[in-house]
C-alpha cells in the first residue's frame, strides 16, 4: 500500500485552528512515505502573515493551487472545482480524497459522484463539538467512507448523528511537535515581581471560552494564595465584554494582565506560566495551546467539557473541573500549593505529549486507517 494516492482538500487560505494539524500530518505521511498531495485555496491578497499556502511551501509539501476551493458562495468558482477535482483525482490516479472542511467535502462528493471509478473519500472533523447535523451534512455522509476524530467524545456524537458505521472510522488524537528552542522567562516585560506565580490562559478572547468562569474562579484564589498573577494571551474584537468588563466587575484588573497575540515571543511566554488554565476548546477542537503548554511540561486546570478531559489526565497531568467558579479554585490551589503534586503533572504531562501526540505516530495511525479503508473499498 506504500504507493497509495492521497489528495487532501483544504478550502481556505487562512492559517485556521485546522490548518495546522492538516499540514503537519501531510508532513509526516510525505516523510513516511506516502504520497501526499495538499490542494488549498490560494491567497487571493497580499497577507504579512501566515497563510496555508506559505506554511504548505515552507514545509516543502507537494502542492496544488488549481482549484479555486473558495468556501463563500461563487456559483463561478463552485462549478470550475466541480469539472476540475474530479479531472485531477482522474488524471493523477488519486486512490483517497481526504477532505478537512465542509466545502471541499461537498465539493469531492459532488464532483466525483459520477466517476467511474471514484476514489474513497474520508472526511476529518475538526469542530470541536463535532459536526451539525445539517440535512446537507447527514446525505454527505451517506455518501463519505471513512471518518477521523480527535476524540472519543466527538467520534461517538458523530457516529449517532450520521449514523455513521463504526468500523469506518478513527479516532487519533491532535499531534503536536514540542517546542526545544531556547526561552527566557518574561516576568520582567510584564511587570511582575520574580517571586510571583503566573497561571496562563491563552485562546481567542470570546465570551464562549469560559473566560468569565476563569476570572470568577482567580477572584477566589486570591483570597486564599498570595503572590499569584493571571496572564491572558490572545485577542478578539469581543474582549470589551469577554474579559474588560467582567474585570472592571470583579475588581481584580491590578492581577490580571493582557498580554495581547503573541508571535516572535509565544513560547517565552509559555514557559513563564506556573500553571495553565482552558476553559474551552477552540472551534476546531483540537485545543493547539493547551498540547503545546503541556508538550513544554507545564501542569494544566481544565473544564470537563468537550475532549478536554481526554487530553489532561486528572490526577496525572493536572486536574479536570467542573465549569464552575469554586470547584476551579480549588483545584488551582490544590497544584500551586503543592510543589511536589506540581512536579509529578508536568512531568507527566510533558510525557503525554511526547509519547502520545506526536505526528509520528498520528501518521502511523492514519496510514493504517487509510490502508484499512482501500481493503474495505467504498460504501454499498
Amino acid at each position: 500500500m506504500s504507493t497509495m494516492k492521497i489528495l487532501h482538500l483544504f478550502s481556505d487560505w487562512k492559517w485556521t485552528g485546522p490548518a495546522e494539524p492538516a499540514l503537519s500530518l501531510c508532513e509526516v505521511l510525505t516523510r513516511a512515505g506516502v504520497d501526499v498531495t495538499i490542494a488549498y485555496r490560494k491567497t487571493p491578497i497580499e497577507f504579512p502573515e501566515r497563510t496555508v499556502e506559505k506554511e504548505a511551501r515552507r514545509r516543502g509539501l507537494k502542492c496544488y493551487d488549481g482549484f479555486r476551493l473558495n468556501r463563500y458562495f461563487s456559483a463561478k468558482d463552485w462549478l470550475f472545482d466541480i469539472q476540475a477535482v474530479s479531472s485531477y483525482v482522474k488524471e493523477q490516479g488519486i486512490d483517497i480524497v481526504h477532505t478537512n472542511l465542509s466545502h471541499d467535502h461537498f465539493t469531492a462528493l459532488l464532483s466525483l459522484a459520477f466517476s467511474r471509478k471514484k476514489p474513497l473519500i474520508l472526511r476529518s472533523d475538526h469542530k470541536r463539538d463535532g459536526l451539525d447535523a445539517s440535512p446537507f451534512m447527514s446525505t454527505a455522509f451517506r455518501h463519505t467512507d471513512g471518518l477521523v476524530t480527535y476524540s472519543r467524545k466527538i467520534m461517538d456524537g458523530d457516529i449517532e448523528r450520521f449514523r455513521f458505521p463504526g468500523e469506518r472510522t478513527c479516532v487519533i488524537p491532535p499531534g503536536i511537535t514540542p517546542y526545544t528552542g531556547p526561552v527566557h522567562d518574561m516576568k520582567k516585560e510584564l511587570g511582575i515581581p520574580p517571586d510571583e506565580r503566573v497561571i496562563g490562559m491563552i485562546g481567542r478572547l470570546k465570551p464562549d471560552r469560559g473566560f468569565d468562569v476563569a476570572l470568577k474562579a482567580f477572584k477566589l484564589l486570591l483570597e486564599r494564595v498570595d503572590k499569584v498573577k493571571l496572564v491572558i494571551v490572545g485577542r478578539s474584537s469581543q474582549i470589551e465584554k469577554s474579559i474588560k468588563q467582567p474585570l472592571a466587575e470583579l475588581g481584580i484588573e491590578k492581577d490580571v494582565i493582557l498580554a495581547g497575540y503573541r508571535i516572535e515571543d509565544y513560547f517565552d511566554m509559555i514557559s513563564t506560566f506556573d500553571l495553565f488554565v482552558m476553559m474551552r476548546a477552540g472551534s476546531d477542537g483540537s485545543a493547539r495551546a493547551l498540547r503545546e503548554v503541556m508538550a513544554m511540561g507545564k501542569a494544566a486546570v481544565v473544564s470537563d467539557r468537550g475532549m478536554l478531559p481526554e487530553l489532561v489526565e486528572d490526577g496525572k497531568s493536572g486536574f479536570v473541573a467542573k465549569n464552575d467558579a469554586h470547584d476551579l479554585a480549588e483545584k488551582i490551589e490544590a497544584i500551586l500549593t503543592n510543589s511536589e503534586r506540581k512536579s509529578a503533572f508536568e512531568k507527566h504531562a510533558r510525557q503525554t505529549a511526547v509519547e502520545k501526540w506526536s505526528y509520528e505516530s498520528q501518521a502511523d495511525r492514519m496510514r493504517e486507517f487509510y490502508e484499512k479503508l482501500l481493503r474495505m473499498g467504498r460504501r454499498g
